[in-house]
């Protein structure tokens, strides 16, 4: 007798030893986020006593199994499970946890390996320089938690300033741009966004956060200077009060940068 018992006749009557078997089954073997597989067991008879209890389920939750044919094909929802990664997982079902309707107890079986990535990409954004003067620039890094595909200058809202063409030499975990900030402007503050949307990891994940970066200053604008006396004819003895009036506080300004006529 084989391991798996077989069908006898004894008499008129045929006897059923043969323990079922099953093969299980995947409609996607590769899940992202938004994405469920269909799971077909089917056995090689009728079977009764089948349920979720004696299901085993990596990385993911299966709906209540049901049959339509009597017991013989049964299928349920796979969800894979919440910011997951895992290449390899496996549905498996216990023997001895369902019979045949003779009574004969089933054998185990297990489904080819499928992959769950739910986990979406982030990135943080970084700057070289926070505080921008006239003819600086600063070096922009965008550092995503994985590689990413569809990520460009489209993608990215910059405050006071302009970007250029963002390009990764890593295999697109790491991109890195040059900002220039706008001529004549003076905002405490800026800072660059990241549409989440605009880019997907390597097997289609949309990003989970719009990376915003830290707070940058950008002052462009040079200062400028009123110069009055309060008297502009002067005769000899007499003496004129000058006041320089600046845009804004300067710093380095001494007599050495005035010109004084007669």
């Amino acid at each position: 007798m084989s391991a798996f018992g077989f069908l006898k006749s004894v008499g008129s009557v045929m006897v059923n030893e043969a323990s079922p078997t099953v093969a299980i089954t995947l409609s996607d073997s590769a899940l992202k986020v938004g994405e469920t597989s269909v799971v077909t067991f089917t056995f090689s008879e009728a079977v009764k006593g089948f349920t979720n209890a004696d299901i085993t389920v990596q990385n993911g939750t299966l709906s209540t199994v049901t049959s339509l044919d009597g017991g013989i094909t049964w299928t349920g929802t796979l969800t894979p499970g919440f910011s997951s990664q895992d290449a390899s997982n496996v549905i498996t079902l216990a023997s001895a946890s369902y019979t045949d309707v003779a009574g004969n107890t089933g054998s185990g079986g297990t489904s080819a390996n499928y992959e769950v990535d739910t986990a979406q990409p982030w990135v943080a954004t970084t700057l070289s320089d926070s505080a921008l003067k006239l003819g600086e620039t600063s070096v922009v890094t965008f550092t995503f938690s994985e590689a990413v595909t569809g990520f460009d200058n489209a993608d990215i809202t910059v405050q006071n300033g302009t970007l250029s063409t963002v390009t990764s030499i890593d295999g697109g975990i790491t991109w890195t741009g040059t900002f220039k900030p706008t001529s004549d402007i003076e905002d405490a503050t800026n800072s660059i966004r990241v549409n989440k949307s605009g880019y997907t990891d390597l097997i289609g994940n949309v990003g989970s956060s719009p990376g915003n970066s830290l707070n940058y200053e950008v002052d462009t604008k040079a200062p400028t200077v009123a110069i009055t006396m309060n008297d502009s004819a002067l005769k000899l003895g007499e003496t004129s009060e000058v006041t320089f009036t600046f845009s804004e506080a300067v710093k380095g300004f001494t007599n050495a940068d005035i010109t004084v006529q007669n």
